[in-house]
């Protein structure tokens, strides 16, 4: 089994959230991580600066351990993904150009074909010809129609769903879901570490009993950040974990390759 390292960049600056309701809703959060000892005052700064995302910081990391990764940008705001899709295009560039790593969409017109193929459009606009696109869309959301239309719109991946299943395809774009995501599997307020650590090492046992060829993290880059000290530790830890246990790193595009090619 295979390792597919992703994340959904939901985030660029605090000023993109003046107006809808992120800063109020984190402001909130922190507040109860405080009263039950998930993270401590000093700490809750760094969740305001000027700067949320960590995407360089992420990659170097990653780079360290010989990861390729794939970043998902929102090319339409929606639901607290307030940056408009031009704000994406310096990181957009730092990826491709400089580091060589995928970039993806961070779909929002999950039930509207025409809306998901103008953020395709987008998103294309800042690519090479002939690029290879994949999705995952943003809080994951998908209804019946939703995967044929990737499909139909020439997808080459989907990584929405989220369950340890095999990947299966769709047309001609492969859906392959995520195995573990931080929003969800860890605690908004406090976590016993010790207790992440043995849920990430069973279902990585599950995903090898059921014979699955690739195990998907997907990890939002904001959290690579010591404010969210939970959420970054137990990144780090398992990366590493995953290194020291000489799992391989790939690419979506590489996992679709195989799959195409077993």
């Amino acid at each position: 089994m295979d390792v597919i390292v992703s994340h959904d960049v939901d985030h660029l600056y605090l000023s993109e959230h003046l107006t809808d309701t992120y800063i109020p809703g984190l402001l909130l959060r922190s507040i109860k991580g405080v009263v039950k000892g998930g993270i401590s005052p000093g700490k809750l700064p760094g969740r305001f600066s000027s700067k949320l995302n960590r995407v360089k910081e992420l990659r170097a990391f990653n780079k360290s351990f010989g990861i390729k990764e794939t970043y998902f940008f929102g090319m339409r705001k929606g639901l607290n993904l307030s940056y408009h899709y031009t704000a994406a295009k310096p990181y957009i560039e730092f990826l491709l150009k400089e580091e060589g790593v995928l970039v993806g969409l961070h779909g929002m017109g999950y039930n509207n074909k025409e809306l998901l193929k103008e953020e395709k459009e987008r998103l294309e606009s800042f690519l090479p010809a002939g690029y290879q696109l994949g999705i995952r869309n943003h809080y994951l959301r998908k209804d019946k129609n939703t995967l044929h239309f990737m499909s139909e719109l020439g997808f080459a991946f989907d990584s929405t769903e989220y369950h340890l299943e095999q990947p299966r395809k769709i047309g001609e774009m492969w859906e392959i879901p995520i195995s573990v995501m931080d929003a969800g599997f860890i605690g908004l307020y406090k976590n016993d570490f010790e207790v992440i650590k043995q849920k990430s090492l069973r279902m990585l046992q599950e995903a090898e009993e059921k014979n699955l060829p690739y195990f998907v993290i997907n990890f939002h880059d904001a959290y690579f950040n010591e404010a969210y000290p939970d959420y970054k530790n137990w990144y780090e830890w398992f990366i590493a974990y995953l290194h020291e246990k000489q799992y391989r790193f790939v690419n979506f595009l590489d996992a679709k390759n195989k799959l195409n090619n077993p």
